[in-house]
Order: structure tokens, then C-alpha cells, then sequence
């Protein structure tokens, strides 16, 4: 039985949907099958919600739900799983005011747009904070709008929907004012999530703000707290990450797996480590128990040659096959930005290293333009899944009697500069493997 999110598919549970912005009523409307998963949703609510729930969430390729971040639970209240439990509950030896699966609670979303005030509110958790902060000033997440790749892609395309994600806390329409987009996802963004619409804008301190947290899981009571804490199996889990980790081309909104930017939490949902969260690669536990907030990724060389095994031998006396095996990953790799990409290739060496022959292939999400129609089309996919890849080269027939070198490489594209794989600009790039092979 897979899980996704702290929610078990494959057996019949229960889920509610908090009724918000007049647009429910009273009683149960409607229940609908959401394909293979087997999940049945009770709505709690008027029918015009029962549909744009159900539509939302129709199969996606025949391969599950279609994804439950961004967009799809904006503006009317999230699924939550469980029993109502009121704000005044309390756990046995904590201070703090703990609450687990309360209705209404709201995952990370993108475009807060809670401005100067979400800055000091952070302040005050960097303050109690100050391991996972010091962590966390070091990070993507607190770069996402000041990283230099970022601004020159943005530069290029400047869209008020790259802003809702890069620097969530501005206003998308507008250019965030400096200490807001210097925040970047901040701690506020992912831990301060249901706060009602105009808290923080009326200069509410943090003790009167719920504090989004995962289910404790330590023996004892959880640690005090100064502030309210709600505790939701899906921020343990993938929903904590889906509304800027997977998500439509900006001007088509498709739900097709085929129609996606970045199709992250489906992978994840569809590979071998669909019961794992991904914190559990991308924030590790230290020796405290504590999670890691550095969210090491795609920069950490280390971490990205963990994701695959890689293997080659020569099948002739110009011929290489170089075998990728999926192994540290719990989505395809390479993932996110639509246009990451494996560069495979093979040389023949003659002397001084001197490049005589050689051949090249790109393993990643193969896009087209549609003509009078907006965002792209996945075409083809071959990057590195649940089972091997096999990428055969010929290096022609230089290679005859010579060396064969051979080399896989993790590419950030920039920009793709054109239809030609090779035209494209490379802003940075991490050698995942390399060797080679005699004649």
C-alpha cells in the first residue's frame, strides 16, 4: 500500500474540506473515486466545491491523481485528514498550545504576499530557532529570489508566476521590496500557513500565530513552545513541498502529467520511495533528531552523483554502452526545472588526449512548442525512473584500436538557445561519472 502525504491509498479513510468563502453548505454533497487510488472523499460541503474538487483531481494519464498542490486547494481550504479538534486542546507536558490534523489547516503555498510583516515575524523564529536558521540562511530556499541563476532567467521571462514561488512573501504583480525578496521562502512561508487573512497584516506577534509543524515522534512530550502548534501528517509528507514543487505551464493550466512544468510529487508518488517523505533525503536528521533545514539538492555534487549507479562497457571497436541505474532518488533524475538534463557521451583519445571521434546523448523531458497554442508538450521522457537506462554511442571509426572516454553529466540549462540540444547555455553542471575503456 503506497502512501502520499500522511494519507494511506488502497483502503477506504475519510477526509474533510473546511467550507470557506460562502462557498458550501451544509451536509455531504457528493463522493467520487479518484481513479486508481482507491480514495473516497467525503466533502463536506456545497456542490459547486464537490465538482471543482472532483474535476481537480480526475486521473492524470491513468496514473493517479492529478496534483494537489498549487493552484487546485488555493482559496478554499485544505483536505485535511482526521477528527475536529478545537484550538484549546492541549498535549500532556507541553507549554505550548498543540492541535494534530485540525480542519482547515493550510500546506506551504506560493504568493502569500504577507510582505514586511512575514519579515519580522521570521526574525522572531530565526531568533528561538538558531541551528535550523543558521541552516536555512545557507539554502536554495532562502536564495530562491536573490540566486544569480534565477534573476538571469527571470530577467528573460519576468512573470508574476515566477515570483509567487522565488519570493512568495511579495505581492507576484509587483517587485518585492528588498527585504522581502531577500527572504525568500522563508520560514514563515512553510511553517506560518494558517494564519486568517489579515493576521499578519495587523502586526500579529508569533505567539498568536499557528506554527505548521510534522507529527512529534519522539518518546516523550514535545519540547515547549511560545506559540501554538499544529501537528499534520502531510507536512510530513510530499504535500508540504507540492505547491512549488509541481505545478502547469503559467498560460495552459493542464492537469495532464504531459502538460506539467515540473511534475516532481507525481514522480514521487509513482517510484519505489512513494512512503518516504521527502525530507528524508532533502533534510536528513541530525544526531539530535532535529531535521536539517540546509534542503540540499541539485548544488550538493555529493548528493546528486547519489542519485544513480553508473556503469560502461564496450560492445565493439567503436561502440559504448553506459548504464544508468537508478539509486538515491525518489523521483526521476534528473527532476524539477523543465529543461535539467543528463548529458551522456563518449570519446575516442588519441594522442594528448587529442578528441577524435565522439558522441552525445541528453537524457531529460523533451518539450515542443504548439503551434496557436500556449506552454509546451512533453513528447518524449527518458530520463532515469525505476529501472535502468541504457544509452548506446558510437564513436565512429576513430575509435578503432583507440581509448574510449566516456562521461556522464548533470547540466542546469539556462536557457535552451534554440531546437539543437547543443546550443543551449549551461549555467552550471556536476560530473555524476566518468572513465575509461581500452581497446
Amino acid at each position: 500500500m503506497g502512501a502520499r502525504g500522511g494519507v494511506q491509498y488502497g483502503a477506504r479513510r475519510t477526509l474533510e474540506v473546511t467550507p470557506l468563502g460562502g462557498r458550501c453548505t451544509e451536509g455531504v454533497s457528493t463522493m467520487r473515486s479518484l481513479g486508481s487510488l482507491g480514495l473516497i472523499l467525503v466533502l463536506v460541503g456545497g456542490g459547486a466545491l464537490g465538482s471543482a474538487c472532483a474535476g481537480a483531481h480526475e486521473g492524470v494519464d491513468g496514473a493517479g491523481a492529478a496534483p494537489w498542490g498549487r493552484g487546485a486547494h488555493e482559496g478554499h481550504g485544505a483536505l485535511v485528514e482526521g477528527e475536529r479538534v478545537t484550538a484549546g486542546q492541549r498535549r500532556s507536558g507541553a507549554a505550548s498550545s498543540e492541535v494534530s490534523g485540525a480542519v482547515g489547516t493550510r500546506m506551504p503555498t506560493p504568493a502569500r504576499a504577507r510582505g514586511a510583516v512575514a519579515v519580522a515575524v521570521n526574525q522572531g523564529c530565526e531568533g528561538c530557532h538558531e541551528g535550523e536558521a543558521r541552516a536555512w540562511r545557507a539554502s536554495l530556499h532562502h536564495r530562491a529570489n536573490t540566486e544569480p541563476a534565477y534573476q538571469r532567467a527571470f530577467a528573460l521571462e519576468p512573470l508574476p508566476f515566477c515570483r509567487g514561488c522565488h519570493a512568495p512573501e511579495g505581492v507576484p504583480t509587483e517587485e518585492a521590496p528588498e527585504a522581502v525578496g531577500k527572504l525568500g521562502v522563508g520560514c514563515v512561508t512553510c511553517h506560518v500557513t494558517g494564519d486568517a487573512p489579515g493576521m499578519l497584516a495587523r502586526g500579529a506577534r508569533l505567539a498568536e500565530l499557528p506554527v505548521l509543524a510534522a507529527p512529534w515522534r519522539g518518546a516523550s512530550a514535545p519540547p515547549a513552545a511560545p506559540h501554538g502548534v499544529v501537528r499534520d501528517a502531510r507536512f510530513g509528507g510530499a504535500e508540504a513541498c507540492a505547491g512549488c514543487h509541481e505545478f502547469a505551464f503559467p498560460t495552459a493550466p493542464g492537469r495532464r502529467l504531459s502538460e506539467l512544468m515540473q511534475s516532481t510529487i507525481s514522480e514521487h508518488r509513482a517510484s519505489a520511495s512513494a512512503g518516504q517523505s521527502c525530507a528524508g533525503c532533502h533534510m536528513p536528521e541530525g544526531p539530535d533528531g532535529r531535521r536539517r533545514h540546509a534542503f540540499v539538492g541539485s548544488r550538493d555534487e555529493g548528493f546528486v552523483r547519489s542519485a544513480v549507479q553508473v556503469s560502461a562497457r564496450r560492445v565493439s571497436a567503436t561502440g559504448v554502452e553506459v548504464t544508468l541505474s537508478p539509486a538515491n532518488s525518489g523521483h526521476a533524475f534528473p527532476t524539477g526545472d523543465l529543461f535539467r538534463r543528463l548529458s551522456v557521451s563518449a570519446e575516442a583519445l588519441g594522442p594528448d588526449e587529442m578528441v577524435l571521434g565522439g558522441a552525445e546523448r541528453f537524457l531529460a523531458r523533451h518539450f515542443e512548442l504548439r503551434a496557436g497554442q500556449s506552454g509546451r508538450r512533453l513528447v518524449s521522457d527518458d530520463r532515469v525512473h525505476g529501472t535502468p537506462v541504457v544509452v548506446a554511442l558510437d564513436v565512429g571509426d576513430a575509435g578503432v584500436g583507440r581509448e574510449i572516454g566516456w562521461q556522464v553529466t548533470y547540466q542546469r540549462v539556462a536557457h535552451p538557445n534554440g531546437v539543437e540540444a547543443r546550443a543551449a547555455s549551461v549555467e552550471g553542471e556536476v560530473r555524476v561519472a566518468s572513465g575509461r575503456l581500452a581497446p
